[in-house]
């Protein structure tokens, strides 16, 4: 069973993503409270960065271990909900960050005249993100949104606003907070920063990824282990 539960997690939060982006799209807002609306963006939030992780332990060969080409399209379909991005690209990307981590041949890592949170994850994101992809990701996401009678409300409130608060929250947690450096000098895994949360907060903060020492000293254990290994070694 422990073999198929990290495709299961991945199938229901990739499932819970479609049927809550479905359901906003018939609700009237000027009839929701203000507060519930800010609970779904930040719910969406939630879920669009459950989307990159899924992706993530997919690139580590993690949500279904057992089949290689399953794991990889899962991992794949997940990036492709998240912003329509290259799952190729991203893996041999972030294989680099591990096997390389805080040097010059890190892709992550911070060029050493830009080590402020703007700055970084401006840099950070041109990496990734090309004007070329943000182009061809507007077209086909207003083409889906005119094809299915979206508002532009809706598409703002509950897919763009949550798209960049997820990207805002993988790298601080992700990124900034374990790996920043005040050179270039090579890290090794004690000078990568956990944030040692208790784990329901873990969980919300960013899927535990919070525990980001572990993860580097582990890359073959899951998201949802990661609790684990600190628990385990307290």
């Amino acid at each position: 069973m422990s073999n198929y539960l990290g495709l299961v997690i991945a199938l229901v939060i990739i499932t819970l993503w479609i049927v809550t982006v479905s359901i906003y799209q018939i609700n009237d807002l000027t009839k929701v409270n203000y507060l519930v609306i800010l609970g779904l963006i930040l719910w969406q939030t939630f879920l669009n960065t459950g989307l990159f992780i899924i992706a993530h332990d997919g690139m580590h060969g993690l949500v279904f271990p057992t089949n290689t080409k399953i794991n990889h399209f899962i991992g794949s379909f997940a990036l492709i909900l998240y912003a329509f991005l290259s799952y190729e690209n991203l893996r041999e990307k972030h294989l680099l960050h591990h096997r390389f981590s805080g040097t010059n041949l890190d892709p992550d890592f911070h060029n050493s005249d830009n080590v402020s949170f703007l700055s970084w994850y401006r840099e950070f994101m041109t990496k990734y993100l090309s004007l070329k992809h943000l182009l061809r990701l507007s077209i086909l996401v207003l083409f889906i949104a005119y094809s299915c009678k979206v508002t532009w409300l809706h598409l703002w409130l509950f897919w763009a606003l949550p798209l960049i608060l997820s990207s805002l929250q993988l790298f601080f947690f992700g990124t900034f907070l374990p790996h920043r450096q005040n050179s270039k000098e090579e890290e090794n895994i004690s000078s990568i920063k956990s944030l040692y949360l208790p784990v329901f907060w873990s969980l919300i903060a960013c899927y535990n990824f919070s525990y980001h020492r572990e993860h580097h000293q582990y890359p073959f254990v899951p998201w949802w282990k990661l609790p684990s290994l600190v628990l385990k070694n307290k």
